[in-house]
């Protein structure tokens, strides 16, 4: 399955829409397809995976903060451009959601397996 992927019509919601729309919705609320209308869902199991390898450069701010200093930066400023680069990290890799049909919902006229 392609990620940010609709399984019924294979529309592909863009970076930018898939960050605005689904980045800070609860895995479990449903929305429609905006080409096809069909209800889904984010992959949860996938979300929670994604959670644990974005969130998990966290563990090394003090050793980019230390790199960092390296280069003669104040540590305000080494933390700070951590930090950035964390986000931007977490937000690449929740970027590759996959999504799912709501329950009850169907694939072209057939039932989704689970």
């Amino acid at each position: 399955m392609k990620v940010r992927t609709c399984p019924n019509c294979g529309y592909k919601y863009s970076f930018w829409l898939h960050l605005r729309k689904h980045f800070f919705q609860n895995v479990f609320s449903a929305w429609e397809c905006r080409n096809c209308g069909v209800k889904l869902t984010v992959d949860a199991r996938r979300r929670i995976l994604l959670a644990v390898v974005g969130i998990f450069p966290i563990g090394a701010l003090p050793i980019m903060t230390d790199f960092l200093m390296g280069y003669y930066l104040g540590r305000p400023v080494s933390y700070t451009v951590s930090v950035i680069l964390v986000i931007i990290w977490a937000t690449f890799i929740f970027s590759l959601d996959h999504f799912h049909l709501a329950e009850g919902e169907t694939i072209n006229g057939k039932k989704e397996k689970a």
